[in-house]
């Protein structure tokens, strides 16, 4: 199971940079603001899913703390901001947005509560 979890963190990373660097004109127009907001919240929240998936698998007790799943989210928030600026330097048709970094970041912070009551039904 633990390499499964590796591999799905691994797809997620990979996964969150490609649909970020498709250019802009490539993307279908959303209809409001609020759908690309969505889909953020999306993948960062599955990035950050993932990642807490993949510290339960492994046996290190560091991987288990709070101090680990804080650096984690601290990780997972600064790769958002960094794919932003990203976008606004080396993606065709696609710019900054600071709506986008919050969006990323309310997925990676929703994620943890969602993860925890889900392990706890366990």
């Amino acid at each position: 199971m633990k390499k499964l979890s590796s591999i799905w963190l691994i797809a997620e990373i990979a996964f969150i940079f490609y649909m970020l660097t498709i250019p802009g004109n490539n993307l279908p127009r959303l209809n409001y603001w609020g759908q690309d907001k969505i889909v953020h919240i999306i993948l960062f929240g599955s990035l950050m899913f993932a990642a807490l998936f993949h510290y339960d698998q492994l046996e290190t007790a560091f991987f288990k703390t709070t101090r680990a799943r804080a650096l984690t989210m601290i990780v997972c928030i600064v790769y958002g901001i960094g794919m932003e600026f990203y976008q606004k330097y080396f993606v065709p048709t696609r710019g900054f947005e600071v709506t986008d970094m919050l969006a990323d970041a309310a997925g990676v912070l929703l994620s943890l509560p969602l993860y925890q009551k889900l392990m706890r039904r366990k």
